[in-house]
């Protein structure tokens, strides 16, 4: 009894314990250490830097002493992004530590500098909205477009080696190695260019997707349309600007709309764009007026002419059966006057198609021949006698 009483206790007491816990608090994640370490291009240890540290939502700020080293607690395990800023120094990206624990890392910065960009045309006009991007250690570290006047300011970046280009719809791209000083100014000048680009429609529905002919190829980017031909032959080719995105729409009567987005650069591009009809059910009935208490033949087809199996067939709005393999189906023509037969498949339904039930036709009753004189063989008789008689009187007068 004493034992179960002191059983009793301890449940009660990891119960309590586990209700005082606050609600959404798991258990503690372990913690680890880094230490982190700034130092300039040159290896010298940077202070005063600022240092914060993200990971999983969570994030930790710490700045550096005197020998550029800070110490960051982090979630053990886990990969943690390290933003580094100072009042002359800066990082273009962030330093990333994978599956931290306890380790010491080196996090280097560069001077702050600034650079300017300028985009013209081949006539020396400002070119709006091109767009600039400087890559370092083939990664991009920052990137804009142009304003009214063609400029593009960088804002702080690392002091540096760049890859700089220069791109506008319907430009040719440019590009330059540009070094980032404290204060620096690169210009760029581009000419127009356009490139060919055929569109090829095709019908995908067969197993050998078949050209269609006479679709309409409609062609727009950011700024609207920009063509709209006729694929003569299912091929449509035409000029477009280069280094642009488009949107290719092909459009026929019948035919789902379809499109794809197409990104032309400074070379011929060929493109196919698939379509198909569409889809449709079709009822056709083998007759239209069926005597009632007979049958008559449905064929559901789609709109490729092809028999539909499976598809429901409703009769005055009440199902009566499905299509067999070869798409048909046998209906009984209950009563007189108009049966509306319909067909369902799917998201499908076809139009109404009217089957007028008649009643049989009355039997009239053959009406028996009457008999005469002249029926038959009696009258060509009656003349035969009526003829001996004339020549036996002219003998007779002949002998008076």
């Amino acid at each position: 009894m004493f034992r179960a009483s002191k059983l009793l206790v301890v449940v009660m007491l990891v119960v309590w314990s586990l209700a005082a816990t606050p609600a959404g608090v798991a258990a503690t994640q372990s913690q680890t250490t880094l230490t982190v370490t700034v130092v300039d291009s040159n290896g010298d240890p940077v202070a005063g830097a600022n240092i914060t540290a993200t990971w999983d939502g969570e994030s930790n700020t710490k700045e550096t002493a005197a020998n550029g080293r800070a110490f960051m607690d982090v979630e053990e395990g886990a990969d943690v992004e390290l933003n580094v800023t100072a009042d002359d120094y800066v990082r273009n990206h962030p330093f990333e530590v994978e599956d931290a624990s306890e380790e010491e890392v080196t996090v280097d910065v560069a001077r702050k500098g600034r650079s300017t960009v300028v985009v013209r045309d081949a006539q020396g006009e400002p070119l709006e909205d091109a767009t600039v991007e400087f890559q370092d250690r083939f990664r991009t570290a920052v990137e804009g477009e142009t304003d009214e006047n063609g400029r593009y300011e960088t804002g702080t970046v690392e002091r540096g080696e760049y890859q700089v280009t220069a791109v506008k719809p319907g430009y040719l791209q440019e590009e330059a190695d540009v070094t980032v000083r404290s204060s620096s100014q690169q210009e760029f000048e581009l000419e127009r260019g356009s490139a060919q680009l055929e569109v090829t429609v095709v019908d995908d529905h067969f197993e050998e997707p078949q050209r269609l002919e006479e679709a309409r190829v409609r062609v727009e980017d950011d700024q609207g349309e920009v063509a709209n031909v006729r694929a003569s032959g299912g091929t449509a080719s035409l000029s477009v600007d280069v280094n642009n995105l488009y949107t290719v729409a092909v459009e026929k009567d019948g035919y789902v709309t379809s499109d794809e987005n197409v990104r032309i650069h400074e070379s011929d591009r060929s493109v196919r764009i698939a379509t198909q009809r569409v889809p449709t059910l079709t009822v056709e009935p083998q007759n239209r007026r069926v005597v009632v208490g007979e049958s008559t033949t449905v064929t559901v087809v789609n709109a490729y002419d092809e028999p539909v199996a499976g598809a429901e067939i409703i009769k005055n709005n009440r199902t009566v059966g499905e299509t067999n393999d070869d798409g048909e189906f046998t209906a009984t023509i209950e009563s007189t006057g108009n049966q509306g037969i319909r067909a369902s498949q799917g998201d499908l339904e076809s139009e109404v198609v009217a089957i007028e039930g008649v009643e049989p036709a009355e039997d009239e009753p053959t009406p028996s021949p009457t008999p005469t004189e002249t029926d038959g063989d009696g009258a060509g008789l009656g003349a035969v006698v009526a003829l001996v008689a004339l020549l036996g009187a002219a003998r007779l007068a002949r002998r008076r």
